[in-house]
């Protein structure tokens, strides 16, 4: 660890792929999952209404990284994994990322993704000096550290000595990666940082298929845990085909990897707390068991995708902010945290929150008291003081709220609209100039 001079203070931003923010108890106090996570946010600057921009990875985490939605193109379509990720690669080439921003403050960074959506492929990796993917194929970390689960590695060793792929392993086996394969490789590269420093760490033990290393395992057996792991593989399927006793071991499971992200947010504090940085604390999004007829994260923009669990820790901030908070807005956060002593969280917050899935066919904005969902031909209004399970559309009961709501995501779509025009005319005049 080499120091300078900078007046900036060390950061650190922790994302958990699918974590609800209801299974956090600084969020709900019903829960007692998240006793570490719940102590830092204690002590810390809590958002308790923090929202998603997308109910998945590739519709939240390069807006997250970028404070901008992503353009449409015709380009590509939610079948072709390859096309998908080069539609972030092109958004991620496009707008600065949050990294290039802290480099430019005189920050060394560094990044450690088990997530395949945020590889150097799709450009995650520009604005950092040390980039790791946590992936089966990745150059940057052996496979065999993709867990330290005795029987990952005798299946890894076993399906990769035959001759065909059973269950397309090879290319499954990355999403069932455990912090605990590749926590010291986080700590090793931790000792090599200059201050001030800027360290992302993104991890998937809250992802399916929730396999979760036996020491956090307080509800789930081990063939409740791999039973998650058939019905991953099958693909999501409809709530009324799961039984009762199923969804009960999907949710033990799953309720078993945040124990085990709590684990790991303790242990990473543990670890950073020498270089007193800054830790910034969040999910892409959330994770739906069963509510809606859903499981997982699907194209759906209910709150169970879409609420996060948000804190700020060590910025000489404390509290709980009510008002609402978009990860649109992570980036400016970030880089206002920096120099924390003039940091405004409020200046963060805002009224509206708007959402949506990848391919942008369907839209919500939400408040506080309120959501609009539409998919351009119908519109469906919540009322979530009333009614948080988003169980009745009250549109016509509250035709005003509607409407007005309506305006917003219109005037969203104009201002897209208008950024892209911007973004097509300016990069045909460069084209045009290389040429010459």
């Amino acid at each position: 660890m080499t120091a300078t001079d900078s007046p900036n203070r060390n950061l650190v931003f922790v994302t958990v792929d699918s974590l609800r923010a209801d299974h956090c108890g600084f969020v709900n106090p019903d829960s007692d999952l998240t006793p570490a996570i719940d102590s830092l946010a204690s002590d810390g600057l809590s958002f308790t209404q923090a929202v998603s921009a997308g109910p998945r990875t590739p519709s939240s985490v390069p807006v997250m990284f970028t404070g901008e939605f992503m353009a449409d193109d015709q380009s590509w379509s939610m079948a072709d994994w390859r096309g998908r990720q080069q539609r972030i690669g092109r958004h991620m080439a496009r707008f600065r990322h949050l990294s290039e921003r802290l480099q430019q403050e005189g920050y060394e960074t560094a990044a450690f993704t088990a997530n395949p959506w945020t590889t150097r492929e799709s450009n995650f990796h520009t604005g950092f000096d040390e980039f790791v993917e946590i992936s089966a194929d990745s150059d940057d970390i052996d496979s065999s550290k993709l867990s330290d689960s005795t029987l990952f590695k005798l299946a890894d060793t076993g399906f990769e000595a035959m001759p065909v792929d059973p269950f397309d392993w090879s290319g499954k086996k990355e999403w069932f990666s455990q912090w605990t394969g590749y926590f010291e490789s986080i700590t090793d590269q931790l000792s090599e940082l200059s201050e001030p420093f800027f360290l992302w760490v993104f991890i998937l033990d809250t992802h399916q298929p929730y396999i979760t290393p036996r020491r956090f395992r307080e509800e789930a057996s081990a063939w409740q845990m791999y039973y998650s792991i058939l019905r991953y593989w099958r693909g999501e399927i409809a709530d009324e085909e799961i039984p009762d006793h199923a969804r009960e071991m999907t949710a033990k499971a799953y309720r078993d990897a945040v124990r085990s992200v709590d684990a790991f947010v303790d242990a990473l504090h543990e670890n950073v707390a020498p270089y007193d940085p800054v830790t910034v604390f969040c999910s892409d999004h959330g994770e739906a068991i069963g509510e809606h007829g859903n499981f997982g994260h699907p194209q759906a923009l209910y709150d169970e995708n879409l609420r996060v669990p948000t804190f700020v820790h060590n910025a000489d901030s404390t509290g709980e902010i009510t008002d609402q908070f978009s990860l649109r807005s992570m980036p400016d956060l970030l880089v206002d945290l920096a120099e924390p002593s003039t940091f405004d969280p409020q200046s963060h917050t805002q009224p509206f929150a708007v959402s949506k899935i990848e391919n942008n066919r369907k839209l919500a904005v939400r408040t506080r008291e309120w959501k609009l969902i539409s998919d351009g031909e119908t519109k469906r209004l919540y009322d979530l003081r009333n009614d948080p399970e988003e169980s009745t559309d009250v549109s016509r009961d509250h035709r005003q709220v509607t409407e007005a709501l309506s305006e917003v995501l219109t005037r969203h779509e104009q201002t897209q609209a208008e950024k892209e025009a911007i973004g097509t005319a300016t990069a045909a005049v460069v084209s045009e100039e290389s040429t010459v």
